[in-house]
């Protein structure tokens, strides 16, 4: 698992941390390359839930999760992609938050 992303971002002030450190109590999201998968998980380590990511309603057979960039909009996760076996190709999904 890689690339933690606050659930919510501790955007009180403008000029700290770049606006992407992770807020009081939030929980934060981790990518799983593994599997193709995104875990919410609380700050004591806990589960919330997994999402396996999917592009068309199909799952990313010969691609993998490359990162989950910090969030800048609450209802929405980005997550980048590459196709090993289809010469590097990716792309960046946008899928609501959860």
């Amino acid at each position: 698992m890689r690339d933690p992303a606050a659930v919510q971002r501790d955007a009180d002030n403008v000029n700290w941390a770049s606006n992407s450190t992770l807020d009081d109590g939030s929980d934060f999201y981790l990518a799983n390359r593994g599997n193709n998968s995104i875990v919410r998980v609380h700050q004591d380590g806990s589960v919330v839930t997994i999402r396996r990511v999917m592009l068309d309603d199909r799952p990313l057979d010969d691609a993998r999760l490359t990162a989950l960039p910090p969030l800048w909009r609450d209802d929405q996760i980005y997550v980048t992609f590459t196709d090993d076996l289809h010469d590097k190709r990716g792309g960046v999904l946008v899928m609501p938050a959860f």
